[in-house]
């Protein structure tokens, strides 16, 4: 809805709040204030029904005034959902006024209207209403069906104030069958959770009626306690309406008191509100109250007079209880009154209208629907609980299926990492088997070089032996002596080199366990550890096989091993 028809619309309710101020309180029929520039009709419809909301407790008859006009709009159109809410309305009115039939019709429409267009809340609405004409007309037994069926609705889209209301109106019917302990329950139940929502409207409603409860039992100050909280707050809300019933309770609380000063006040108060708005049932109410008020002051023609007014206003408006309490009135009067005939008048219409009601018939009701509606409550328990514990072991479910994926997961890329690990050691280890054939190879090429220099310096030994210049002798020997120098050096650089390619950090090692080990024992180790004879080493090395055997075992001595069995290229392959 824009801004603008906003504005109207509090424009409106202000203007016709002001109407109701300058009429002094009577009601003033300001439906041409609607705005005319408003051109769409649901517009027009909803500030309608919104202008009802706010004037039903301050000016009922304005208020139904507007939801008219909004039904009959809402008829003219198609806006099913507005209708629906005047229907509502208009129901809740009419049955404030006593207009009980056509209250009736307007629940039996919205019932209808709602029930197709599925719309709980406002089915609830309407049970509501029809609740409250039974109580009226004294069928217990259908209200006890409505407000069942209301609190069922009201509970299944989770309407905390229209829960309230329903207790409140189960309590109310239990309160008129003067079953007041299950009506305390029925309204302690309201007022809880109403408190719990901080409904404050609702905590009045059942602060009312608790207060009701509390006078039955004589529990007149605490009757008083709670009518005053229910004062309290429909007064801060303006709901005037509202206010009259808490005073005409009030004023009953202050008759069991004798405090008739204070009984008069209060009572006054309410028959203004209540005349203003033409409320007759409540009026008849306030007539059996006065009546009651003169039996206790010994004032019987004005006791006669009010409880033969509660009776006429119960048959004109076909209020069964009121005609039943003020029969019993006008029964017990002229029974005291020696009126033989008309106290057994008034006592068979007594006794027809409390047949008619059925008490028994509706407590039997009432226990009916209580045990349907705690049955229901139970199996909707047990399902939620069923749907937790299905939720439950379906998450529980999803874990398991969760872990015994992530289980899976890892230790499939366990057994690839553990696969690759084992194919990068074997690469590396086929890697180091090649390398140390290929130094095998380069260490056997290096024994047929040094064979070879070997050779060659055995023929130049047979040639000096042979030469007559001492010159030339020395020339040779000198020859020899250098090429066997250089041949070693170059022989044992040309392998360290290549040894270390493969076996980088063994002499690093080595050492690092014994460094006692001297240069030559170092050769003879990385010799050892490629796993020479000692036919091989002693042609690489130049060494005699008494000799190496001599180093060998030396170096066995410097690696602690000369008295174990351990095998010496073994333990050097280990280093």
């Amino acid at each position: 809805m824009s801004f603008r028809f906003t504005f109207q619309c509090i424009i409106l309710i202000f203007g016709v709040y002001a109407g109701i101020a300058c009429a002094g309180g009577k009601p003033v029929n300001r439906i041409e204030q609607v705005p005319v520039h408003i051109k769409d009709p649901a517009d027009q419809i909803a500030l309608l029904l919104n202008i009802t909301d706010k004037l039903k407790y301050v000016d009922p008859d304005q208020s139904l005034a507007f939801a008219k006009r909004a039904l009959e709009l809402a008829r003219r159109g198609d806006f099913p959902e507005l209708k629906l809410r005047a229907l509502i309305e208009i129901g809740n009115l009419e049955a404030f006024k006593t207009q009980l039939p056509a209250a009736l019709n307007m629940a039996l429409q919205a019932k209808e209207l709602a029930t197709r267009l599925d719309n709980k809340k406002f089915l609830a609405e309407a049970c509501l209403i029809t609740g409250m004409i039974k109580i009226f007309q004294g069928d217990y037994s259908d209200s006890y069906e409505s407000y069942f069926t209301a609190l069922r609705l009201f509970e299944g889209i989770a309407d905390a104030s229209g829960t309230v209301k329903a207790m409140n109106g189960i309590g109310n019917i239990c309160y008129y069958q003067r079953n007041f302990d299950k009506a305390f329950i029925y309204y302690t139940k309201a007022l809880k959770i109403a408190r719990e929502h901080n409904d404050t409207i609702q905590i009045a409603n059942v602060q009312n009626n608790l207060g009701l409860v509390h006078a039955e039992r004589n529990q007149v100050q605490n009757a008083i306690a709670c009518f005053d909280e229910a004062i309290a707050i429909h007064s801060r809300l303006g709901l005037k309406s509202r206010l009259a019933t808490n005073y005409i309770n009030l004023s009953t609380a202050y008759l069991q008191l004798r405090a008739y000063d204070k009984f008069m006040t209060n009572y006054q108060k309410a028959v203004e509100i209540y005349t203003a708005a033409g409320s007759q049932h409540n009026l008849a109410m306030c007539y059996l109250m006065f009546h009651d008020y003169f039996k206790q002051i010994h004032d019987p023609e004005n006791q006669r007079k009010y409880a033969f007014l509660a009776y006429s206003d119960g048959m004109t408006y076909k209020l069964k209880d009121i005609v039943s309490e003020a029969a019993e009135a006008l029964h017990q009067f002229y029974l005291e009154n020696h009126r033989i005939d008309s106290a057994y008048k008034y006592a068979m219409i007594q006794h027809a209208e409390q047949d008619s009601i059925d008490n028994e018939h509706s407590s039997a009701k009432l226990t009916l629907l209580e045990m349907e509606y705690n049955d229901n409550k139970r199996l909707k328990e047990d399902k939620i609980r069923q749907q937790r514990r299905d939720f439950i072991t379906i998450i529980m479910i999803i874990l398991g299926i969760s872990g015994l994926v992530t289980i899976t997961l890892f230790l499939s890329r366990q057994i690839v990492k553990t696969k690759n690990i084992r194919l990068e050691k074997m690469h590396l280890s086929d890697e180091v088997d090649f390398k140390n054939k290929e130094l095998t190879i380069n260490v056997m090429n290096l024994i047929k070089k040094n064979e070879l220099i070997l050779d060659i310096s055995n023929q130049l030994v047979k040639l000096e032996l042979t030469a007559a210049d001492p010159a030339i002798k020395r020339e040779i020997l000198q020859l020899i002596n250098s090429l066997q120098r250089h041949s070693s050096e170059d022989i044992w650089e040309e392998f360290e080199t290549r040894f270390r390619q493969v076996h980088n950090s063994f002499y690093e090692r080595l050492l690092a366990r014994f460094p006692d080990l001297s240069p030559n024992e170092l050769k003879l180790c990385a010799l050892l550890r490629l796993n020479l004879s000692t036919k091989e080493i002693c042609e690489l090395s130049g060494q005699r096989p008494s000799s190496l055997d001599v180093a060998r075992y030396r170096l066995r001595k410097k690696l602690g091993i000369s008295n174990s069995q351990v095998n010496l290229v073994t333990f050097l392959s280990q280093v």
